[in-house]
């Protein structure tokens, strides 16, 4: 059996991108990247303070393409006040000694309840 070695006569080139060019190069992305790393800002803080006109979800990309980084949702509920934390625990040490009769009560997000069955609409 003879094998022959096939060779290309010209070098492998990557296709050019369709679509529009990017905006940012290596060095904004870096920016972008170092700035999202080092300090804890929002994808909104990064568009406002980098000097290029970008969206969000350009800053939003960069940030995913640089591999290293996870994305994580901040807290959106405010901590409560110390108030809310001394009327919280005032509430449970009045309620500390119901013992069995809190078997009787029924907790409910507003949902509605039918015990008997579903409902017909």
């Amino acid at each position: 059996m003879i094998y022959r070695v096939l060779t290309r006569k010209t070098p492998y080139k990557p296709k050019s991108r369709s679509g529009r060019p990017r905006v940012t190069d290596i060095r904004s992305d870096r920016q972008i990247q170092r700035m999202a790393s080092s300090q804890k800002m929002s994808v909104r803080e990064i568009t406002g303070a980098s000097r290029l006109q970008i969206s969000n979800n350009t800053v939003h990309r960069r940030i995913i393409e640089s591999g290293y980084m996870i994305h994580a949702k901040m807290a959106r509920r405010l901590p409560l006040s110390k108030l809310h934390i001394s009327k919280r625990l005032q509430w449970a040490r009045n309620h500390m000694s119901y013992g069995d009769k809190w078997m009787v009560i029924l907790f409910s997000d507003g949902r509605k309840w039918n015990l008997d069955g579903p409902t017909e609409i």
